[in-house]
């Protein structure tokens, strides 16, 4: 309702990490470079083996900034498009909004405990200061928490585990992997695409000690065998990644899901409302296969399964998270996900989602389909050297749509605007170089007024 808290929870690169007041993670072409030559700069990056759910301590800590809103990219993994002021844009009063600020790095249970006494602290305020005469009902308010990717895991196991649900009004997920990320896995093994070696291998080298990536591999069935139905990983050895961290990621689902099944029996289902709104249309890493070996290959698709009805699954995503896991596993279909057109990165801009989440806020029933209908989908390297080229897919496209592919430098302007041209098939291709710098790549059409933008890190 109108009254309740507003709570924004970021994921991965959301908050800013500093120590010495230097934002350690504000990747750009010359950090990147720089990260591949002090081994220091490498070790204050990681986290201690076996930290498990606790906090890290000298020299492994590091402060919190606040919630970014700028452009972000954690390369091979996620990046995040910068966004105007949320609160604004969802015409929220100031005194009703709140940004949660966390450490990524760790382990989603313990960021969840610190969500709890953000949430007493805040919601408490809340209750006892705001005016009775513009907010008459503030006295019984309850949370709204708005959840960028890795954030609903968080916010999920507040709620469930922790018993959170009881302050809780309603849920609303933008690319959340409720059931885990198998690009997640990728980057986790060192196999992550585009990005080359040695950036490959620090990247590796430092972000496999973080729990909160652990807890984002795949716990549905993701591997695939020609022989046999697809099967879970746990119990497979994975090339690259320590079992324990497998073993975690099931646990934590499990533990959510239990927490979950037991809520529901004793206190209903309709606890509090859970809104996912998700992206379905780019080609997304969907499963694996495993050799004797352990060694893994991505798939985008179920085509290695042995049972053929795993081949008519929903092969797409957000270029991200797979369509299959951004649904709750407690949701027996797809239908009650909100689908957007963006990418990952880009859900938060979406003007659907927006929508929804002005909507959300306000107390007001969802407000229907929101997909434009085209089965658009677009694919481009989050990470790319200065000088070499690079491509740009769309799929399911025609010529009719007019499409064009642009890089937006930092300052908002065009540095260089093309056509793309058709392969056949429905496929669209454009080869793009850029100078060193973070730059935005879009995908658009005037026929159609269409966009779809990510974030791209030259090097």
């Amino acid at each position: 309702m109108k009254d309740d808290l507003v709570v924004l929870v970021p994921g991965i690169m959301g908050t800013a990490l500093t120590r010495d007041g230097a934002d350690v993670w504000d990747l750009s072409a010359e950090a990147m470079s720089g990260l591949l030559r002090p081994r220091r700069t490498r070790e204050m990056l990681k986290l201690p083996k076996g930290i498990g759910n606790d906090d890290p301590e000298p020299p492994y800590a590091l402060d919190l900034g606040g919630v970014i809103h700028g452009r972000r990219l954690l390369p091979g993994l996620v990046s995040n498009m910068d966004y105007p002021d949320l609160r604004e844009l969802l015409a929220i009063e100031k005194e009703r909004f709140a940004e949660f600020p966390y450490d990524w790095r760790l382990s989603n249970r313990n960021s969840a405990e610190k969500l709890a006494r953000f949430v007493e602290e805040h919601l408490t305020r809340w209750q006892k200061t705001a005016d009775p005469q513009r907010f008459p009902r503030a006295r019984e308010a309850k949370v709204i928490f708005l959840c960028r990717s890795m954030g609903g895991l968080v916010v999920r196991y507040y709620t469930e585990v922790l018993g959170g649900w009881e302050q809780t009004r309603s849920v609303a997920t933008l690319g959340t992997p409720f059931s885990g990320s198998v690009k997640a896995l990728r980057f986790l093994t060192g196999r992550v695409r585009w990005v080359s070696s040695p950036f490959r291998e620090w990247i590796h080298e430092v972000c496999s000690t973080y729990p909160s990536l652990g807890q984002l591999i795949p716990t549905y069935r993701v591997v695939v065998d020609r022989q046999d139905r697809r099967s879970h990983l746990t119990g497979q050895p994975v090339e690259g990644v320590d079992t324990r961290m497998i073993d975690d990621s099931f646990a934590f689902f499990q533990e959510v899901q239990n927490a979950i099944e037991e809520n529901d029996a004793v206190h209903g289902r309709e606890r509090y409302t859970l809104v996912a709104l998700g992206g379905d249309k780019h080609r997304t890493d969907q499963a694996l296969s495993l050799s004797s070996e352990g060694t893994p290959k991505f798939h985008q698709d179920f085509a290695d399964s042995g049972d053929p009805e795993d081949r008519g699954l929903p092969l797409f995503g957000d270029g991200t998270v797979a369509g299959v896991a951004q649904i709750p596993p407690e949701w027996p279909d797809t239908g009650r996900t909100v689908w957007l057109d963006s990418r990952h990165a880009d859900l938060i801009n979406s003007d659907h989602a927006l929508k929804q989440l002005r909507r959300i806020c306000n107390g007001l029933e969802l407000a229907g389909v929101l997909s434009t209908g085209e089965p658009l989908g677009v694919e481009f390297p989050d990470f790319a050297q200065a000088g070499e080229p690079f491509e740009v897919w769309a799929t399911n496209a025609d010529a009719a749509m007019g499409l064009r592919v642009r890089r937006i430098g930092e300052d908002g302007r065009s540095a260089a605007d093309g056509v793309m041209q058709s392969c056949g098939g429905g496929l669209f291709r454009a080869e793009l170089r850029a100078e060193p710098g973070l730059w935005t790549v879009e995908v658009y059409s005037n026929a159609l007024g269409y966009s779809c933008r990510d974030v791209q890190l030259v090097v």
